[in-house]
């Protein structure tokens, strides 16, 4: 009879185990922890607390004082309005709009203009024309089975050479210009340093949400979005309590799961917590520098090979306040730009100059009219960060001059405020994207939980982890929730 007890209690042990109050630790405060905490807290799992490495929350939903305005220094737009979790959210709420600003229609039709570095633009027609192939091929793939490596800067040569040989008044050396603008404009949106090491299936398998895709949060900024996580919006009264329990300044140096007791989590500062669960939602980036010295024991290999293989991308942004501006009202979305083959000889002899290659396009950030934005993209996006801020002002007034000095009385801005994504250590670069080698399969593996007994011991969230929407503010937060629910089907016995 007493044997009969123990093995009853012995198959029940992992079922009292899961039945109790566990406690769960959060690396990371950006959307995905906060999501992810949010989650759990309104489903009574409440012994939760989030180590958050920088002096802020917010992860890379970055969002600035600058002037008169809020301003976002990480994500910006919501992208999509179908099926996007972040535009459900916000838009009952009147918190949205895609419209240029106040009294501006919606909806309005994406106008670019090319400005070459000699001061003249392309024309018109030629330009919306290049830009409306762009958009077709990138969302109607075909020819693939001609690649011979399956990269995304192979597949956008390979198509633009149909453009090119319907258009003969392009010479030699404006196509290579165009060229080099074509690459750092997909990569803005891809991320990656260099468009051959992006698998083309990445974006055809896994397209934005379709709708408007630069969808902007009128007078406020992204961060609006953990309002309505914590509840805060749309009824301050009913405010989870979250943001008590973020601990910022809380470096993670390492997480121990060894033991069949607790997972212990230390950071750089001495301190030490243990939990049941631990949810890591920090940056991919992070994990590529560090994942070997913080988990122990390593990770398994599918974890493993998934950091390796996934992409990380390194874009930038460079915000200007001008009190006074001096460009006129637009009739056109923004300008991109490309260098001449002479002006960009004459620049590659400055080395400390070269990060200018690396300025692709700018936009008057819509509802704030005195804010000018210059998007950088490409390999020198990291070299911008460590230019001295007066050569920084120097060089980009050089910039704005030499594109626009013959048109426009260009003058200094206000003020200069940049982004620092790829050389801050807390994220290593912006946003992931899909190679060669974890095309398919590299986000769900990475997402994969490390499972003691069958419980998830140690799990990952982040834009990384999610299969369809990586790269966005909208995959975040739905990798947290995913990593929420898990623990919320565990311990209420689903």
């Amino acid at each position: 009879m007493k044997c009969l007890v123990l093995l009853f209690l012995l198959s029940i042990g992992d079922t009292f185990l899961i039945r109790r109050n566990p406690k769960v630790i959060i690396i990371g405060a950006g959307p995905a922890g906060i999501a992810a905490a949010s989650r759990l807290i309104q489903n009574n799992i409440d012994d939760v607390i989030i180590l958050e490495a920088e002096n802020r929350y917010g992860g890379r939903i970055y969002s600035t004082k600058i002037g008169e305005y809020w301003a976002d220094l990480g994500a910006q737009w919501v992208h999509g309005n179908v099926g996007n979790i972040v535009y459900d959210m916000a838009w009952p709420l009147g918190l949205l709009s895609t419209s240029r600003g106040p009294g501006q229609p919606e909806d309005p039709p994406f106008i670019p203009k090319l400005y070459g570095s000699s001061g003249s633009s392309l024309p018109e027609d030629l330009t919306q024309s290049l830009f409306d192939y762009l958009d077709l091929i990138t969302h109607n793939y075909s020819r693939l089975e001609d690649l011979r490596t399956g990269s995304f800067g192979e597949y956008v040569e390979l198509r633009l050479t149909d453009w090119f040989g319907n258009h003969s008044e392009i010479g030699n050396d404006l196509r290579q210009s165009l060229m080099e603008n074509v690459q750092l404009t997909m990569m803005s949106a891809e991320g990656a340093d260099d468009w051959y090491k992006v698998s083309v299936f990445g974006p055809r398998d896994s397209p934005a949400c379709p709708g408007f895709d630069e969808i902007n949060w009128k007078e406020k900024a992204y961060s609006t979005v953990f309002d309505i996580l914590i509840k805060r919006l749309p009824n301050p009264e009913e405010e989870l309590p979250v943001l008590n329990n973020i601990f910022l300044n809380k470096k993670v140096s390492r997480v121990i799961y060894a033991d069949e007791g607790s997972v212990k989590v230390a950071t750089t500062d001495a301190s030490e917590y243990s939990a049941d669960h631990v949810i890591f939602t920090g940056s991919l980036g992070v994990l590529k520098a560090d994942h070997s010295t913080i988990f122990d024991p390593p990770l398994p290999e599918g974890n493993r090979k998934a950091i390796e293989q996934i992409g990380m991308g390194v874009n930038a942004k460079i915000l200007l306040y001008y009190e006074n501006p001096w460009w006129k009202p637009r009739d056109y979305t923004l300008t991109s730009f490309f260098w001449t083959k002479e002006d960009r000889e004459e620049i590659e002899k400055t080395p400390e100059k070269k990060w200018m290659l690396g300025i692709i396009d700018d936009n008057i950030v819509e509802y704030k009219p005195k804010l000018y934005l210059l998007w950088m993209s490409g390999p020198y996006a990291e070299q911008m960060e460590l230019v001295p801020d007066e050569q920084l002002r120097r060089d980009i007034l050089e910039f704005l001059q030499k594109f626009f000095g013959k048109r426009f009385n260009v003058t200094e801005p206000t003020r200069i405020v940049r982004s620092f994504w790829n050389t801050n250590p807390n994220f290593r670069g912006t946003y992931s994207y899909q190679t060669m080698q974890s095309i398919g399969e590299g986000p769900r593996r990475l997402g994969a939980p490390v499972m003691r007994r069958g419980i998830p011991v140690v799990q990952f969230a982040g834009e990384a982890t999610d299969p369809r929407h990586f790269s966005n503010v909208h995959g975040a937060i739905a990798s947290g929730w995913r990593e929420a629910d898990r623990l919320i089907d565990l311990y209420s016995g689903k």
